[in-house]
């Protein structure tokens, strides 16, 4: 939280009522100058646009993506930002306790992972390849995009398709159509394996801390990386599955006419791993600061990808005839023209947050204003952005250090989207900060 001190009180205090003084009074002129000008020579209210802005693409922090309430699976090959891909991670844990099937005279019929679907970017006609395996190391912890875990070698289960998000699924078992999802048919070796856990004598099955010690969860990958995929540009897709649903199971057939449903829930460990590729993209040279960087755009992504810092370097040059308060500060991101690509719609929301001493984000305190007033969402006439940040500005005109902002994509655990904005450099998209300020 932010400390005011009287000045900064008394500097609001002249604000509101400037504001409410000049209601009716004023109108703009070419020159960002309000009219009429008051004749004692007293307050007046000005308008610039000419503020310069410094900007540089960084690298996103991993983010801790087991908290997600969806999972992203799939490679795709972006045509500015190269290949990215998402795996999942995910304990299998019991629908109940102390669970029994029958033992020891359960015949396995087959045993199949479901995963119910939510959305889906990039191609809809791409097939996708998935591999399942099984984890060799029990989850634990809190768990980041970044992170890795052991697996077996060998896949217990395959599947190449096409998604299909609209077509309901009939289940023969029951007879009954289901809404969308993936059915992936796992060996019979795994699935006797968890009828084994319910042998005369194991405790394997007796509640969910003794289930995951016995059977660790699943690793559900694409067969391709972003470092061997055979995708063009603007190939391939990326699936957000709700594996909180009561479709997400693994379910076992057995004795003919039994079943038993594993469930993949939010009483379990789950986690998305991404993964990028810049290597001969713009992102690279940017994230390189090489010469052969395109200046003139700046990006933000989302699956932990990049994100753009921005500064105003000489914002206290507003004060260096005086003392002024802020009345209204608007920050405006575009969309640099043509980005949007054939499937890749643009980012749906932005954040801008402030960045501490210790190079940690925080909220500016605009932020806490009502989201339609602090801003950030997208504007489909203006293809724009815009962030309020008066507040924010009052600050480090008086009080506060300026370590610079980030623009960061909204949703970064759920979407695959990314934008392309023009830089300060940009003629037609130019990133802009506008200020209306009253004299003191």
């Amino acid at each position: 939280m932010q400390n005011y001190n009287l000045t900064t009180l008394l500097q609001k205090a002249t604000l509101a009522f400037a504001v409410l003084f000049l209601i009716g009074l004023v109108s703009c002129k070419k020159d960002g100058e309000l009219s009429p000008d008051f004749d004692d020579g007293g307050l007046a209210v000005s308008f610039v646009d000419t503020f310069s802005i410094s900007t540089q693409v960084v690298e996103e922090d991993s983010l801790r993506s087991d908290l997600s309430i969806r999972n992203l699976l799939g490679l795709y090959n972006d045509p500015i930002f190269g290949p990215v891909s998402s795996s999942i991670y995910s304990e299998v844990v019991l629908s109940g306790v102390d669970v029994d099937l029958n033992s020891p005279i359960s015949t396995l019929d087959s045993v199949v992972l479901t995963l119910a679907y939510n959305s889906l970017h990039g191609d809809t006609a791409a097939q996708m390849d998935i591999s399942v395996y099984e984890l060799s190391s029990q989850l634990d912890g809190d768990y980041f995009s970044n992170m890795y875990n052991p697996f077996m070698p060998s896949a217990i289960g395959t599947l190449s398709f096409v998604p299909n998000l609209t077509d309901s699924v009939n289940v023969g078992f029951d007879g009954l159509n289901k809404a969308p999802h993936i059915r992936v048919k796992l060996s019979n070796t795994f699935g006797q394996k968890l009828i084994n856990a319910d042998a005369q004598g194991s405790n394997d099955m007796k509640d969910n801390e003794t289930f995951t010690a016995f059977m660790h969860g699943l690793y559900i990958t694409t067969n391709d990386s972003v470092d061997n995929t055979s995708f063009s540009a603007g190939q391939g897709s990326m699936l957000s599955l709700d594996l909180n649903s009561s479709l997400s199971t693994v379910t076992i057939y057995y004795n003919d006419t039994s079943k038993y449903d594993f469930t993949i829930s939010s009483s379990g460990i789950k986690y998305s791993r991404y993964k990028h590729k810049y290597d001969g993209t713009d992102i690279e040279a940017h994230l390189a600061n090489s010469a052969l960087k395109d200046s003139t755009v700046i990006y933000a992504s989302t699956m932990a990808g990049v994100k753009t810092k921005i500064d105003f370097p000489h914002i206290r040059n507003l004060i260096s005839n005086g003392n002024v308060v802020i009345n209204k500060a608007e920050l405006v991101v575009t969309l640099e023209n043509g980005t949007e690509g054939l499937f890749d719609d643009p980012l749906e929301s932005i954040s801008l947050v402030g960045i501490d001493e210790n190079g940690d984000d925080f909220f500016l305190p605009d932020a806490f204003e009502p989201l339609d007033f602090f801003g950030g969402d997208y504007d489909e006439t203006t293809k724009s952005y815009s962030f309020n940040i008066a507040r924010h500005l009052n600050d480090l005109l008086y009080n506060t250090p300026s370590y610079g902002m980030y623009i960061v994509a909204n949703g970064s655990s759920i979407r695959a989207n990314r934008s392309v904005f023009g830089s300060e450099k940009n003629t037609t998209s130019k990133i802009k900060l506008n200020i209306t300020y009253s004299k003191l």
